[in-house]
């Protein structure tokens, strides 16, 4: 199965195991959250960090993913709603010169702030909590990529609607 070939919902959570940073695969993964079926909002280390992209600018760098989808799509388009919504003010911000959220993995930022700093599976996490009500589930300080496969792979609420064959993390973080 190619990228092409998958269909997207709003809601949906794009979870790869690996980067562009050449660490090597299963250390370090990238999310996204879909907002529709061809679009997602993702943040990215590079400004503006927070943006709205076709999904080929996910599955292209990172063919290595899965894709978990709330079983209720009402769930879904809440926290795709509340993701756009957040990338319209993070323009807002932008457009006023104010660099606000920042991307950032520091630890010291609790994940429920939104707006000090960001990260790309922390912008899952924030879209779902404040968009739909629901906390997906986090066993360290930061919500990362293998937090997401981990826990949706065994959470009757999602299912798991594509997974590349190689797809895999090799540490718990």
């Amino acid at each position: 199965m190619n990228y092409e070939s998958i269909e997207l919902q709003a809601g949906d959570i794009l979870t790869a195991c690996d980067n562009e940073l050449l660490i090597p695969t299963g250390y370090l993964g990238h999310s996204a959250l879909a907002i529709g079926p061809q679009h997602l909002v993702e943040a990215v280390m590079n400004y503006p960090y927070i943006r709205v992209v076709p999904k080929k600018d996910f599955f292209e760098p990172h063919p290595t993913s899965a894709v978990y989808r709330p079983r209720d799509p009402e769930i879904g388009r809440k926290a795709a709603s509340l993701a756009y919504s957040y990338y319209g003010q993070s323009e807002r911000n932008r457009k006023m010169g104010i660099v606000r959220p920042p991307f950032s993995f520091s630890p010291q930022v609790p994940l429920q702030d939104p707006w000090t700093s960001v990260y790309c599976s922390k912008l899952v996490w924030l879209s779902y909590y404040y968009g739909a009500g629901v906390a997906l589930p986090n066993d360290h300080g930061l919500f990362t990529p293998e937090d997401i496969d981990t826990f949706l792979s065994r959470d009757p609420n999602f299912l798991c609607v594509y997974r590349h064959p190689d797809f895999h993390f090799l540490i718990d973080s």
